[in-house]
């Protein structure tokens, strides 16, 4: 049952991994579908959708259970989301500690986080060329180089990372992953787990020590998921930018007593009367900002790509990115204006082309969140 809702509803091992059919699964495949199984009943549980049985053998939704049931729409899952949201935050006001961090971590740009994340060949090593452990280490010194040059651009700070790089060369060689002879080589079945050791580093060395964050990783990265989701914060690993590569993060929310914009929208409030307001603008008062910066988006990407078709979901990071608005409000803005396209009330043109569906294709690997309109993507 639990592998057929997870085809049914496009869910695979990984956000990046869709429509995997076996029809045997190993040992490993059910204890992860296991583990995920019950992650989701403890989760279920503790904000109280569900009450099990002392044996643990019996599952009955409670009213709030039968309640979030009711509301979810596959067209439009705000209000499922939402529901959920006003679940956990009552319990533990976990977003709301997200938006004032990501407020205070950014002194020169508020609510802005950044996490480079630089391969060897978008440095100038071709993975052919790196063999010995003397190539190891002249690349950990590009990237700290240029992560010192980021962490200055973005976050204001002039920090000196060589002690650090230093540290983390001498855990790798204590790993066994790269000798301590520089012109030894290294095996290069390791590449990829030592490239990792690298991103996972200075993403926890940026979390802990320039962000000054409380969270594991792991939390943190689960907790901006769901945030996400429901639109507090936007999320990426691929904001076109030729000269950064990473993940940023950014507020599409704000915490104040009262707002005067009909642009934001209250969503939850506080014991002490502050309120947690989304970015959700209506389309009426912003159609023209959208419209131009739809049209800014599109030459800056067709400039660099010199195509006239350009990638659909790089226009949706700029243009977030720019307004400050959530994923959804991005698809819900672009299929107003294609509607209007299609009827000639448009300034501009617009042609969208359909990509494949994931039941269109037996493997599919997703990078990127996929943009739906009028139900294709």
């Amino acid at each position: 049952m639990f592998k057929e809702l997870k085809k049914k509803h496009r869910l695979g091992e990984s956000k990046y991994k869709v429509n995997l059919d076996y029809d045997v699964l190993s040992r490993q495949q059910i204890d992860r579908y296991l583990y995920t199984f019950n992650q989701v009943i403890d989760e279920a549980e503790e904000y109280g959708l569900i009450s099990v049985s002392e044996d643990g053998n019996k599952l009955t939704l409670t009213p709030s259970g039968q309640t979030l049931l009711l509301i979810f729409k596959p067209n439009d899952l705000t209000p499922f989301h939402e529901y959920i949201f006003s679940l956990i935050e009552n319990k533990s006001g976990n977003f709301r500690h997200l938006v004032e961090f990501l407020y205070k971590s950014n002194k020169k740009t508020p609510g802005l986080m950044i996490f480079p994340n630089y391969s060897p060949r978008q440095l100038g090593f071709e993975r052919s060329s790196i063999v010995t452990a003397n190539d190891i280490v002249r690349y950990s010194q590009a990237l700290c180089d240029r992560l010192h040059s980021d962490i200055l651009e973005f976050l204001g700070i002039d920090i000196d990372l060589s002690d650090h790089n230093n540290m983390l060369l001498v855990k790798l060689q204590e790993s066994n992953l790269v000798p301590l002879n520089r012109s030894a080589y290294f095996d290069p079945m390791k590449y990829n787990v030592i490239t990792k050791r690298f991103r996972d580093y200075w993403i926890s060395y940026l979390l802990n020590d320039i962000y000054n964050s409380t969270y594991s990783q792991t939390s943190f990265e689960t907790l901006i998921y769901r945030a996400k989701q429901i639109g507090i914060v936007y999320a990426t690993d691929f904001y076109p930018n030729p000269n950064y590569k990473g993940r940023i993060v950014y507020l599409t929310s704000v915490i104040l007593r009262q707002s005067k914009s009909k642009d934001f929208y209250p969503l939850f409030q506080y014991q002490d009367n502050k309120l947690l307001y989304i970015h959700r603008p209506h389309w009426d008062n912003n159609q023209d900002e959208f419209v131009n910066c739809l049209v800014d988006a599109y030459f800056s990407i067709k400039r660099s790509h010199r195509s006239y078709f350009v990638n659909l979901l790089s226009i949706r990071e700029i243009i977030c990115y720019k307004m400050k608005i959530p994923e959804y409000i991005f698809e819900l803005f672009l299929e107003k204006s294609y509607r209007l396209n299609l009827i000639g009330e448009l300034r501009i043109k617009i042609s969208l082309e359909v990509d494949k569906l994931p039941e269109e294709t037996t493997a599919m690997y997703l990078k990127q969140e996929p943009v739906i309109i009028d139900g294709c993507r």
